[in-house]
């Protein structure tokens, strides 16, 4: 029985929408105090707008305006592209989404 418990709760990811509102490139610290580049994406959800990057990742592989689908795990997030692509970033920074300005 508690195979299948675990099991079950291993198999049920559950997705959310969200938007790639910006990346950019940036740097981070590496052995031996080198700073290597990678991509940093703005993905933003309901609540929130999450820094996320992946190392070895030096060229998008997602554009701003993107929709996506993610999944959080801790400080790590899954990503699945607009093409169907999943890949697991890391989170390094998140803030309180901003909501839209009030129609005047």
């Amino acid at each position: 029985m508690v195979f299948l418990l675990s099991a079950f709760s291993w198999a049920a990811d559950v997705y959310s929408q969200g938007k790639i509102i910006k990346w950019e490139n940036s740097t981070y610290a590496a052995k031996k105090k080198q700073s290597k580049n990678w991509v940093v994406y703005q993905l933003q959800t309901d609540t929130t707008t999450y820094s996320i990057a992946r190392e070895k990742e030096t060229k998008p592989q997602m554009q701003a305006g993107e929709t996506v689908r993610y999944a959080l795990k801790g400080n790590k997030v899954s990503v699945i592209d607009a093409n169907g692509k999943k890949r697991e970033y890391q989170i390094v920074g998140q803030s309180a989404a901003q909501s839209a300005a009030p129609a005047q």
